[in-house]
């Protein structure tokens, strides 16, 4: 695969806080500091927010997937699992299939503080529309999109990754410009 030199060059001389995986980094971070701060005003955090709103959204979801898209681990689900049934905010009941399962469903309580948490997500994700204008903030959509499926490729049982005949192109020691290496000493 050809990468256009300038592309290349910028990879090599960057510091580590110029290099796209961090900026992803520092992206997810920021989000992640505006949702917790607007989330803490109506008292819910954003495992919380994320089981209930896939809780609404498959009421026959498992407590170990419920963690999974909720980024959680399945001993941290349980515990918060526990903590929205004791706030009345989701029931437990057998599912209808039998076993040992249980099914989840949000209450009335629960189903009105989705509903505001989806409201203040929505005006933070509408406040970075504002900022990049419909097509930056529909071609980011699309780029992060495409960014995950890349990335995901990766994540197999092998012990090879779709990137790895790119290590060996990779500069031994990138020449970081001495401009660069002073405001990196200085931060």
């Amino acid at each position: 695969m050809a990468d256009p030199r300038d592309v290349l060059s910028r990879l090599e001389e960057l510091s580590v806080s110029g290099h796209l995986l961090s900026k992803l980094k520092h992206a997810q971070a920021a989000s992640r500091a505006a949702l917790e701060s607007e989330f803490g005003r109506i008292g819910i955090t954003i495992p919380q927010f994320l089981a209930l709103a896939n809780i609404d959204e498959n009421e026959d979801i498992s407590s170990a997937e419920l963690a999974r898209q909720s980024y959680v681990s399945p001993q941290a689900m349980i515990t918060i699992v526990a903590r929205l049934e004791a706030a009345g905010l989701i029931t437990r009941a057998p599912a209808a299939g039998g076993g040992r399962s249980l099914a989840m469903r949000l209450t009335d309580k629960g189903t009105e503080l989705l509903r505001a948490a989806r409201a203040h997500a929505y005006a933070i994700e509408r406040f970075i529309l504002d900022r990049l204008g419909d097509d930056a903030y529909l071609d980011l959509l699309s780029s992060l999109d495409r960014v995950t499926d890349a990335l995901s490729e990766g994540a197999t049982v092998t012990k090879t990754a779709p990137w790895d005949a790119y290590v060996e192109d990779a500069p031994v020691a990138p020449q970081i410009p001495e401009a660069a290496r002073k405001r990196a000493r200085r931060a």
